[in-house]
């Protein structure tokens, strides 16, 4: 062979060898890309959030880790109440969902929310949880003054509890409801707890007989575990759920992701499969 087709043979091999490496470079950035959210989401998001999302949380989380590869979110599960006091006493968090806009609204004033990101993104009513069984035999809320009957609430600074008092302000109103009503169920009541998912498991172990959590709540129960006896919406009290991202959060971008996802017909949906109301978000 002759020096000069050897040098041509190497020169066609490196060239092929280049082209190879190239393509090979080119559909590995396709991948990688591929891989990577257009949105820059990435990393771990700490969410600290209302103890009432407690079910829906895993099936959130596990939804947007799916939609984009390479995010992980963890929660802080907690009465709403809770967990806006760590974040004022110096808790890393990056996105706050609330069950309380009072809550809401008092870290907003505090500066310790970007207050251009908070969003409305669900809603939810009181509702009366009874025992699989009904062995109190509460067929109403005016039985709920019956001697003997044991209820479970939520103390008067957790959201859920919030809420019920305000029901029961209303439903004390009502020219159908027996004067000294709403002062014979706080008579009654047998146990005040922090956390909404609390009196849930009150009532599921049969430790009381009634008690007044969200809608969403007893949807998310196992089929039977519990029954339900309804608030007639014009007594009720809608609570508002909102979430946003906190000032000292490093991971801002993934935390508009995940709100962006939450608002989303595919968050709303999760949410509605617990129970939860959808509503205007703007």
């Amino acid at each position: 062979m002759s020096q000069r087709r050897q040098n041509k043979g190497i020169s066609l091999l490196v060239l092929i060898l280049l082209t190879s490496a190239l393509f090979i470079a080119g559909c590995t950035g396709v991948q990688e890309e591929e891989g990577t959210s257009e949105t820059g989401a990435q990393g771990e998001l700490i969410v600290y959030t209302a103890a009432s999302l407690t079910g829906v949380s895993k099936d959130l989380g596990s939804a947007f880790e799916s939609r984009y590869p390479g995010t992980k979110v963890t929660f802080n599960l907690a009465g709403t109440q809770t967990i806006k006091n760590q974040i004022q006493m110096g808790a890393y968090a990056d996105v706050f969902m609330s069950a309380s806009t009072r809550y809401t609204n008092e870290l907003m004033g505090g500066g310790y929310l970007v207050n251009d990101t908070v969003r409305k993104f669900s809603s939810n009513y009181i509702v009366i949880i009874v025992p699989s069984g009904n062995p109190g035999d509460i067929q109403s809320y005016t039985d709920l003054t019956r001697p003997g009957v044991k209820i479970a609430m939520g103390t008067e600074e957790v959201p859920v509890g919030i809420n019920t008092r305000i029901v029961l302000d209303k439903l004390s109103a009502s020219p159908d409801t027996p004067d000294g009503w709403k002062d014979a169920v706080f008579q009654n009541v047998v146990t005040y707890e922090n956390a909404e998912p609390a009196v849930v498991t009150k009532v599921s172990l049969g430790e009381v007989d009634a008690g007044f959590v969200y809608e969403s709540s007893f949807s998310a129960t196992k089929t039977g575990s519990l029954e339900l006896i309804t608030i007639p919406e014009e007594y009720n009290a809608l609570q508002i759920y909102t979430l946003g991202i906190l000032t000292d959060s490093t991971n801002k971008k993934t935390g508009e992701t995940f709100i962006e996802f939450i608002l989303s017909d595919d968050g709303q949906k999760i949410l509605k499969n617990y129970g939860f109301t959808s509503i205007s978000t703007t």
